[in-house]
């Protein structure tokens, strides 16, 4: 497996889109598939949040992806999160997530961030067993939802 920025494979922005848009849409009122890939285009970088990163198996197809981002819980004034970490069905137990994980948090590391944020709706037991703490536990757009942190 490989990680790669997605800037690295702008092919890959529309896939990427539609797993974000079909995992996580409902919790972004007002965004379509159309306004999600045109922000990912937007925002693609290597250097500098956001980030988003892409897992390729050893034929180069894409098996999950995880962002950086500056904001992603709104109306929270921590930064920065890691968010958007998916990976599709037939693919996970192979170790895929927890690589995209450490990869994003090697990110905020060179970035130079010292505390990484995240919010769960289910995977609090695999970002506990990464390492990640749990913060607070509350409602988020009719979620219930895990707050969780982790010092780089």
């Amino acid at each position: 497996m490989k990680i790669v920025p997605l800037v690295e494979r702008p092919e890959l922005v529309d896939q990427v889109a539609a797993w974000g848009f079909a995992e996580w849409g409902h919790l972004n009122p007002g965004q379509t598939l159309q306004s999600r890939t045109a922000q990912i285009r937007e925002t693609m970088n290597d250097g500098r949040a956001p980030i988003v990163l892409v897992a390729l198996d050893d034929a180069g197809a894409l098996v999950g992806t995880a962002s950086l981002l500056f904001d992603d819980l709104e109306g929270d004034p921590r930064n920065p999160w890691l968010a958007s970490v998916f990976v599709p069905a037939e693919q996970r137990g192979k170790g895929v997530a927890s690589a995209l994980v450490a990869a994003i948090e090697d990110a905020a590391r060179r970035l130079g961030y010292p505390i990484l944020y995240l919010f769960t709706t289910s995977a609090a037991r695999l970002y506990a067993g990464l390492g990640w703490r749990a913060l607070e536990r509350r409602e988020y757009r009719g979620e219930h939802i895990q707050v969780m942190d982790k010092a780089l």
